[in-house]
């Protein structure tokens, strides 16, 4: 017996029948959730990585697929990956990449390490840690000091930037300092809740930071984040990271779309 609905149970079987797909992951516990018939589902169907590739370069790796048999239909979404992609993942996957593997639910699978492959990528890469914390004291700093200036120059913009850079960098120290993966901006504050080591209070502070916000919340902030752990050495010159991570990255040719 299955232990997804109908409309599920049918679609799994529909790729099981498919030679060239090689396993189908859905997206964590969102499958059984009340909202999941309005919301949709998350899946990666998992192909070879001569179709992958292929896939790569035409730019078509996203899957929708609309179940019409059912009276208020299912969408299906998500998008195609292959072992190749999920070993590269975890060797040198971003946060968000491992993190999209956390809570998985296997629904079929023709790769018989397939867990352990999993296994691999949603482990917190221990080796870049304070690398990584390193960059992430850099941002909070920078991004402090343009909270600063967008007060006093009343910059509506530039304000709520970097109100919301700081939290994501502060965020992002915590979540380094418990060894959580960092899941993306929409869990952020969710995963924050669910972090052992934090400050007291912080996601009170956060949360009238980003609503209402101001130069005494503002203190508040730094100083719980700052003070609550000795993040790096005394010899670290952050503005170097900002100068590396913010103002040179495109030199790698590795640069978001929003930074082009």
């Amino acid at each position: 017996m299955s232990i997804f609905s109908g409309h599920l149970s049918k679609w799994s079987e529909q790729l099981q029948n498919d030679p060239s797909v090689l396993g189908v992951l859905l997206g964590g516990t969102e499958i059984y959730s009340n909202t999941a018939a309005s919301a949709g589902v998350e899946a990666m169907i998992i192909i070879t990585d001569e179709e992958f590739e292929q896939r790569l370069q035409r730019g078509s790796l996203h899957y929708r697929e609309l179940d019409h048999t059912e009276a208020a239909g299912q969408l299906v979404t998500g998008r195609y990956i292959s072992p190749g992609y999920m070993d590269k993942v975890a060797r040198f996957g971003s946060e968000p990449a491992r993190s999209a593997f956390m809570g998985v639910v296997i629904v079929f699978s023709r790769l018989a390490d397939l867990r352990n492959r999993i296994n691999d990528i949603t482990e917190y890469p221990l080796q870049q840690k304070q690398d990584n914390i390193n960059r992430f004291y850099a941002q909070f700093e920078a991004w402090y000091q343009e909270c600063r200036k967008a007060f006093m120059t009343d910059e509506p913009y530039l304000l709520r930037q970097s109100v919301m850079n700081m939290v994501l960098f502060g965020g992002r120290l915590i979540l380094a300092h418990n060894e959580m993966l960092y899941p993306g901006h929409k869990w952020l504050i969710h995963t924050l809740e669910h972090a052992r080591k934090k400050p007291e209070r912080l996601l009170k502070t956060i949360r009238e930071l980003m609503t209402e916000p101001s130069e005494s919340t503002l203190e508040l902030l730094y100083r719980q984040v700052l003070e609550y752990h000795d993040w790096v050495g005394e010899d670290l010159n952050w503005t170097d990271y900002v100068i590396l991570d913010n103002e040179l990255q495109w030199l790698g040719r590795n640069v978001s779309v929003g930074e082009i």
